[in-house]
């Protein structure tokens, strides 16, 4: 049968529907018993009906008469050997009073039996009373004669043996019964069938989904199943796999990637800081400077990386407060500047003096400062940052965060050898690789922060002349 839990399995499915057929088959013994048992007697009650019908018409006729002698003539109600009716008949003093031809045959012990229930008024008029004698089954009832016929005969007694029909309909329950035990063994190896042939398989997804999760190697098989519902969960547990291996191996090479860019400045600080305790280096200031440069960017990197798994994990809360935007762009430029001094940044403002925005003020300056950085690595020479307020139009007040009806435009432009058409739709993607080498994770944190502010940006780059970034917050 397979491990222990296929068995678990196999019994939780085979144990109900085994025990519905066995209480189905018992119930239905005990329903066609009863029925049996309800149909023989309301047959010998019709019988027994139709004799004392029988009896009362011919009472009557009698009485009409005026005839002093009466008896009873034999018909197909009335002694009938054919349907077990026997009528018996007793006087006052519960004697029994022949009335019959001789020919006719009357039990005499059955005579003395039911003397003795008249006598003991266990025989009531009209009542229906099941009574047993040597060894068989009977239903009797009793009619009792007007005495004013002026007639001997009294109590008129008809019985009705149940035992021969009963005998014949237990026979065909008896049947009926084979028959039942027979489909019952017939579902339940159907039954079994079903449920090894579904417990099977799930069992196996089970065991290659915990192989899997616990390192051993194990995939999840891609053959299809028979089962329908058995296939649903093969494909689902197939495709989270793949979608598990496919991040895993995202994720991997995120951190092959930057443990590849940490290391770099780290060597680079390392080297620098040796080379000035060992005496090397006689330019203290130039190795400071490169030192510094190189710490900022590993700086950067770091809260670049802590900001995407605040993205990822969602655990990131935007904050929004009104801040001077002009004032914070003139910061970030200048300390753009400060950084690569062999670049250019022009900064264009046309917003009024002191002007305020209202957005996240951490999440605007990772924004501005990954842009910014991006632009001086790539540039040639020159980076140029425009800057402008607009109002809010209808469409853009109704799709995205309000910020107090403006919107605020942003467009960096570096004079750098541009993007390649085909990787321009992928340069948000974190260390995409194009032709031109990897674009890190620093434009994820960019797109991941407009989308959180509730804007949008856009890229237009042309080889030879430059990228420009537009974003819309």
């Amino acid at each position: 049968m397979g491990n222990k839990k296929t068995k678990k399995i196999f019994y939780k499915i085979f144990v109900p529907v085994a025990f519905i057929f066995i209480v189905f088959a018992i119930i239905s013994y005990v329903t066609n018993y009863i029925s049996i048992d309800r149909f023989v007697k309301n047959d010998a009650r019709d019988d027994i009906v139709e004799a004392f019908d029988d009896i009362r018409s011919q009472l009557d006729a009698f009485r009409d008469t005026g005839e002093t002698d009466f008896s009873l003539e034999v018909s197909g109600n009335l002694i009938d050997r054919g349907n077990d009716t026997k009528v018996y008949v007793y006087n006052d003093n519960f004697e029994e009073v022949a009335i019959f031809d001789n020919s006719v045959y009357i039990n005499s012990g059955m005579t003395a039996f039911l003397s003795t229930l008249l006598m003991n008024y266990e025989l009531e008029e009209d009542v229906l009373t099941t009574i047993s004698f040597d060894d068989r089954e009977y239903l009797a009832d009793t009619y009792v004669a007007s005495s004013t016929l002026g007639i001997e005969e009294k109590y008129f007694v008809v019985i009705q043996d149940l035992t021969e029909k009963k005998a014949f309909m237990e026979e065909g329950l008896r049947s009926l019964i084979l028959i039942q035990v027979a489909l019952l063994l017939i579902a339940v190896i159907i039954v079994s069938k079903i449920a090894f042939d579904l417990s099977k398989p799930i069992t196996n997804l089970a065991k290659d989904s915990n192989d899997y999760v616990v390192g051993k190697g194990v995939t999840i098989s891609d053959k299809s199943l028979d089962i329908e519902e058995v296939e649903d969960l093969r494909v689902a547990l197939y495709e989270t796999q793949q979608n598990i291996d496919k991040e895993y191996n995202r994720k991997n090479t995120i951190y092959e990637n930057v443990a590849h860019d940490l290391r770099t400045p780290l060597v680079s600080i390392l080297g620098y800081a040796d080379g000035l305790k060992s005496g090397i280096i006689k330019d203290t200031k130039k190795a400071c400077d490169v030192i510094i440069k190189t710490g900022n960017q590993l700086k950067e990197m770091i809260e670049n990386i802590l900001m995407l798994s605040r993205f990822d994990n969602d655990t990131y809360k935007v904050s929004y407060a009104d801040i001077d935007i002009d004032e914070l762009m003139h910061e970030e430029c200048d300390m753009i500047k400060m950084i690569d001094s062999d670049k250019t940044v022009e900064y264009v403002s046309h917003i009024e003096e002191n002007s305020t925005f209202y957005t996240d003020r951490k999440l605007f300056v990772r924004l501005i400062q990954n842009l910014l950085s991006n632009a001086v690595k790539y540039a040639k020479s020159k980076v140029v940052v425009t800057i402008t307020i607009k109002s809010n139009d209808k469409e853009r007040e109704e799709q995205t965060i309000s910020h107090h009806g403006q919107n605020l435009i942003i467009n960096v432009f570096d004079d750098g050898d541009g993007i390649e058409v085909e990787d321009l739709d992928n340069i948000f993607n974190r260390y995409y690789k194009g032709e031109d080498g990897h674009f890190g994770i620093g434009l994820a944190v960019v797109k991941n922060a407009v989308n959180m502010l509730g804007g949008s940006i856009k890229v237009e780059s042309t080889k030879g002349i430059g990228t420009t970034f537009f974003v819309n917050l």
